[in-house]
């Protein structure tokens, strides 16, 4: 009797533990979960995705019950083992959002440079032709599509209410975050301290632009065979876990039901996770 009833007791007086704990820093949890809040508001703002925060919530809450139910069906586990996998299905959840949300961001930023050359053509054929810098940035938002349009659509509303634009641009280049668009900004300050042809200007920016375009172009094309490798070799092991499923199913029953196959399982996830990292590492290169 005692020993069936210990695994309760042990996962009670440990959720009771834990219970505790969070209580007592529950002022600085709550302060910190705040600030994560609205860092996330940012980042779904700067990634374009229109979401609320309660819809983030319960999607996330949703994949995670959903994962965690597929767990259950899949490893059939015990109790306190199921238990203990709700949290790591959840931070699962969690972890998958943020990083679709990363994807999303870094894929808004790369459309956004690319369209930068074009929009610093039009400005500086607004300056040229005698606008204001905000008269030829409002150009932008009406020639071009977002999230040219969307950034720029910003710039002009914080200088309606009464922002500096080199200020707005600053802002700017730091919700876009990337060399051309802090070049950007900072050589349309730079010029209001020292004067010159701004239209010039932009166009021999709007020209290394370009240039560094056709160099991460270049390299993309000659790292493609190394990714392509990359995605091979992450992808061999899954393949050959399913034949082996398919063709020794005794072998794939211990691999997926047995603890000695759950532990080499989990020491093949870190292995892959960290294969795929050193081989990104190794063929990223700065511009």
């Amino acid at each position: 009797m005692v020993t069936t009833f210990a695994p309760y007791a042990i996962f009670l007086g440990v959720a009771t533990t834990a219970v505790l704990v969070f209580y007592s820093f529950w002022e600085r949890l709550s302060h910190h979960a705040n600030d994560n809040v609205k860092q996330l508001g940012t980042r779904l703002d700067r990634a374009g995705m229109r979401v609320r925060h309660e819809e983030v919530v319960m999607g996330i809450a949703g994949a995670a019950a959903a994962l965690w139910i597929a767990t259950m069906f899949a490893f059939r586990p015990g109790l306190l083992i199921g238990l203990l996998c709700l949290p790591i299905c959840a931070a699962i959840a969690y972890g998958g959002f943020h990083f679709f949300v990363i994807f999303k961001l870094r894929k808004r930023l790369d459309t956004f440079v690319t369209q930068l050359e074009l929009a610093l053509r039009l400005i500086a054929s607004g300056v040229r032709v005698g606008l204001g810098l905000r008269q030829a940035l409002a150009m932008v938002i009406e020639e071009m599509p977002d999230p040219a349009r969307h950034e720029y659509m910003r710039v002009v509303g914080r200088t309606n209410l009464g922002t500096s634009v080199y200020d707005a641009l600053d802002d700017l280049s730091a919700r876009m975050p990337s060399s051309e668009t802090l070049m950007m900004a900072r050589a349309i300050r730079i010029q209001s301290q020292t004067g010159g042809d701004l239209g010039k200007i932009l166009e021999h920016l709007a020209d290394t632009i370009r240039d560094r375009r056709k160099i991460q172009r270049k390299i993309s094309a000659l790292t493609a065979e190394g990714r392509a490798s990359a995605l091979i070799l992450a992808a061999l092991p899954v393949f050959l876990a399913g034949f082996i499923c398919l063709s020794e199913p005794a072998m794939g029953h211990a691999l997926l039901f047995t603890a000695i196959g759950h532990v080499a399982l989990g020491i093949v996830c870190v292995l892959e996770v960290l294969g795929i990292f050193f081989l990104l590492r190794i063929l990223a290169v700065d511009v």
